[in-house]
């Protein structure tokens, strides 16, 4: 399979589990700490998009194929979804159409034409189907992942009818020709997948989400035009109002006395499976199902939410289609075949015995039901839930928060029991939050009786803690005599993220004491020395004087012998 439609930034992901927690089918795979996308299990719903906290979440871009294509001359056709309104706060579709023109598409066209399509044909299929009562409509592209993925014995429930994007690509490709490059834009991400379905591919080349088209359109300087100076009321444009919770069902004018208690329409992943979970059991009777993934329709659709709530775009999108447009909506007669096959692409899970789920919630510490807190953190509802998970290789054992965080605060009691050095904690008032056993000893204060008290009852100087807290500099290696029986080496770092002060303190007073004895030796050695050195020089002087007297006699002695000796031999 090519790349998917979601993928992961691996540089953002911050093991935060908020995509597992999310995702309505745990498509999500942890490993090493990094979540990515499993596609085959991945229905492209694209909760995971709008929710990362990190935008970790990319989703694919077909901007630089669209690009290209205006480049090279090719003509290129955009089909955009009735939820524009609500994006761009259009109020005739004139504006949009302008602003396309100007970034090179040849010419633009509402999506309303393929629901205008559609609604008819599930109308029609719904009438003439009736053994295949509850009938599903196919309109949304994750409601058919839902189905081709975890309810494919449902599959024949589900209208064998291609969606408005595919219903309108295929007229625009009957008309243009291959030659044309045919763009979907709207608020789906499942969009992007859904044009490379095999069952449906050839009807549209590319597909852009309004905020990618609201980037592109920022990056050449172009705007939207103003609407015209006054539009007139018309009677609604149902297509239009497609992308509301509803809005095929009133499209197709579906809502008759015959049929209206036996149609549902309902929106939001939760509210869809629970549908097709009634269908299933075969307690839903009704005649049809209008199921949409996102809450309250398209006008909710993963980039929606960056503009305004459903309710408000709900309010946009109705006033849209209440004025007269400038396109009018095909005919019947200019359908295209609006036909299409579903796949089985379930992926059945293998099942694993209790002893081996045991087993796995044994290593973050869940042994008696009472330890499994089930509090939903690591992104699955139950801790056996996520103990499942790691068997079939899509969580890790650590992801437990509340295993992790007990670990975490036993390792740090276990260094701040064993280490020998003193370690002191202070808020940022410099009030004494923790202290080590060790420096309850080298203080001889137990942490009761300091706790929540200023520093400087422990350490009467406490300059330092000032200084690191008002600079954030860390002051490292200080030498600071606390009294007269305690000297140490202080260290003091601030802990910013929250807002703490550390201090490790090592006691040196052997090693001072040590070092002024030393000190103490070499002063009287150096002391002895100068005055052995000041008497050998006096000594050495005396030994000089003399013997420079003894040779002065010698030599008045042999100078007087040797005159007497010539004067005898003379």
């Amino acid at each position: 399979m090519s790349e998917w439609v979601i993928t992961t930034n691996r540089a953002r992901c911050r093991d935060c589990y908020r995509c597992v927690r999310i995702c309505p089918v745990k498509a999500v795979r942890v490993e090493n700490g990094q979540a990515q996308i499993v596609p085959e299990l991945c229905v492209a719903c694209g909760s995971c998009v709008r929710e990362c906290p990190q935008g970790a979440k990319v989703v694919r871009d077909d901007r630089a194929l669209v690009r290209q294509a205006i480049k090279s001359g090719r003509p290129v056709y955009a089909t955009v979804a009735p939820s524009a309104p609500a994006y761009f706060g259009i109020k005739e579709f004139d504006q949009l159409h302008g602003a396309l023109e100007q970034l090179g598409f040849t010419d633009a066209f509402e999506t309303a034409f393929g629901a205008q399509m559609v609604a008819p044909a599930h109308r029609e299929f719904v009438e003439h189907d009736r053994n295949k009562w509850p009938i599903v409509a196919s309109a949304c592209p994750v409601v058919v992942n839902l189905f081709e993925r975890y309810y494919p014995d449902l599959l024949a429930h589900l209208a064998p009818i291609v969606s408005p994007m595919i219903a309108h690509g295929r007229y625009l490709r009957n008309k243009y020709g291959p030659e044309a490059l045919i763009v979907f834009i709207g608020p789906c991400i499942a969009k992007k997948e859904e044009l490379r379905d095999p069952e449906v591919a050839g009807a549209v080349d590319a597909a852009l989400t309004f905020n990618e088209l609201e980037e592109w359109l920022g990056q050449d300087n172009v705007a939207l035009p103003e609407p015209s100076a006054e539009l007139a009321d018309a009677p609604q444009a149902n297509a239009r109002l497609f992308p509301v919770e509803g809005g095929l069902v009133g499209t197709a004018r579906m809502n008759t006395d015959m049929l209206s208690s036996q149609i549902i329409a309902t929106s939001g992943m939760d509210a869809c499976r629970d549908v097709l979970d009634s269908i299933r059991s075969g307690e839903l009777t009704v005649c049809m199902a209008e199921l949409m993934a996102c809450d309250g329709g398209c006008i909710n659709g993963p980039v929606m939410s960056a503009k305004s709530g459903p309710s408000l775009a709900r309010q946009k999108v109705m006033a849209y289609a209440g004025k007269r447009q400038t396109q009018p909506l095909p005919s019947p007669e200019e359908r295209p075949n609006l036909e299409r096959k579903y796949n089985d692409h379930n992926i059945k899970m293998p099942d694993f015995a209790e002893e081996r789920i045991r087993e796995v919630m044994r290593l973050v510490d869940k042994y008696t039901p009472e330890d499994e807190l089930n509090c939903g953190a690591c992104g699955y509802a139950t801790c056996r839930d996520k103990a499942i998970a790691t068997l079939r290789g899509m969580a890790e054992s650590t992801m437990c928060i509340p295993y992790m965080r007990r670990r975490a605060d036993s390792l740090r009691q276990l260094v701040m029991d064993v280490t020998p050095n003193a370690i002191i904690i202070v808020d940022k008032n410099l009030r004494i939050l923790d202290m080590s056993p060790s420096a309850q000893r080298m203080f001889e204060r137990s942490l009761n009786s300091v706790q929540g008290q200023p520093i400087n009852m422990v350490i009467p100087l406490a300059n330092s803690f000032e200084r690191v807290h008002e600079t954030g500099i860390a002051v490292m290696n200080e030498l600071l005599r606390i009294n007269d029986n305690l000297v140490v080496e202080q260290s003091v770092v601030p802990v910013t993220f929250q807002n703490m002060l550390m201090a490790i303190l090592r006691d040196v007073t052997e090693r001072e004491v040590q070092q002024a004895e030393l000190t103490h030796i070499r002063t009287e050695t150096l002391t002895r020395t100068q005055e052995v050195i000041a008497n050998q020089m006096r000594v050495a002087q005396e030994i000089a004087q003399l013997l420079g007297e003894t040779t002065a006699e010698t030599k008045m002695a042999l100078t007087r012998l040797a005159k007497l000796i010539e004067n005898g031999e003379s």
